[in-house]
């Protein structure tokens, strides 16, 4: 009896899938996962802030931002920089270096960071050395501002310093030995064009000048332009 009992519950069952009483609901189609858009901040001073370019969407930075946002990647660039900055202005919020400029938290580390960025690219070509900062202090400062990026796991880019027509020849020389030095410790994170703007001792080659011995024409924009689309940590977001 109880085994008929038990067939007749089991034939009711399956009566019912048939019928469509009893059903599982179907699965819903949730699509492909959103695509999220790179952000890229650069922090920097007036090259980077696209002083000496005329118009200004010929500057490095404004046409680096064209160029990738045509490709279908696409990324949101974060300009920070502003003219006569120098790397203390960039430092983490906390810091207070007596005798030295207060960082600028609308611009600086700290900022950056908050944008949750892929990839930062600092640009300070001369003016740590303008205001006679020495080597091992603006080393110090790219060792914090690196070793914030390094935890966050966020990708940099140091660009090399630039020539610049200082009227004292150790400033001068000074351009090309930090430039050195932050490559030998920065290696394939270092974007060095010094020697493709600069004649023999470090000034402007006039054919890269804007005219006021600091800042790059048109054609010097674009040679940093043309060296950051070759770099290995840039062209991930050309491909």
């Amino acid at each position: 009896m109880k085994l008929i009992k038990l067939c007749s519950a089991l034939c009711v069952i399956i009566l019912c899938f048939g019928c469509g009483k009893l059903s599982v609901p179907p699965l819903k189609d949730i699509g492909s996962p959103p695509v999220v858009t790179p952000n890229i901040v650069i922090l920097g001073s007036s090259t980077a802030a696209g002083t000496g370019a005329n118009p200004i969407d010929s500057a490095w930075a404004f046409r680096l931002q064209a160029t990738v946002n045509k490709t279908s990647k696409k990324a949101n660039f974060i300009n920070l920089a502003v003219g006569n900055y120098t790397t203390y202005h960039v430092m983490p919020s906390a810091s207070n270096i007596e005798g030295r400029p207060a960082p600028d938290t609308a611009r600086n580390i700290t900022k950056a960071l908050s944008y949750k960025p892929s990839l930062v690219i600092l640009s300070f070509p001369s003016n740590d050395i303008a205001f006679n900062y020495s080597d091992d202090e603006i080393l110090h400062n790219y060792a914090v501002l690196t070793h914030l990026l390094d935890s966050a796991k966020v990708q940099y880019i140091i660009f090399s310093t630039q020539p610049r027509n200082f009227t004292d020849v150790n400033q001068r020389m000074r351009l090309g030995t930090l430039n050195d030095k932050i490559n030998s410790v920065y290696t394939y994170h270092t974007n060095d064009f010094l020697n493709a703007l600069s004649v023999s001792n470090y000034m402007i080659n006039p054919i890269y000048s804007s005219g006021d011995g600091i800042h790059l024409n048109n054609a010097g924009h674009a040679v940093i332009y043309n060296a950051t689309l070759k770099h290995p940590l840039f062209l991930k977001y050309l491909n």
